[in-house]
């Protein structure tokens, strides 16, 4: 009967230390896609320093990685972390059905990272 309630109390103890680390630890830091941000300006600021963060992280691990190496890394960050609509998006801008307006930024911005290495 005695080890019946000391068996109770430290399971009681374990759940409850699970809990909170899960609840604090795990769901602060875990991984966002692009559209669990907020569309106004500070969830663009956060989702701009969150994608900062990511790359510097990848290319700490990854020095001497390449843009096609960082991207193939991304695309699987999104697979990982199941970002359907990022991926819907990828897969409707390689088959070539992506809003002209919205890629336009998006290869002015490749056209700039890429005109030095262009002969």
């Amino acid at each position: 009967m005695k080890w019946d309630k000391l068996l109770v109390v430290v399971f009681s103890v374990v759940v409850i230390i699970a809990i909170f680390y899960s609840v604090t630890y795990l769901h602060s830091v875990a991984p966002k896609c692009p559209d669990d941000y907020a569309t106004d300006n500070a969830g663009s600021a956060e989702y701009l320093a969150a994608m900062d963060k990511w790359t510097n992280d990848f290319y700490d691990v990854y020095p001497g990685a390449t843009l096609s190496e960082w991207a193939a890394a991304r695309y699987q960050f999104y697979v990982d972390n199941n970002c359907t609509a990022a991926l819907q998006r990828y897969e409707t801008a390689r088959e070539g059905k992506a809003d002209p307006l919205l890629m336009e930024p998006i290869n002015e911005a490749i056209e700039e990272v890429l005109a030095p290495y262009t002969i």
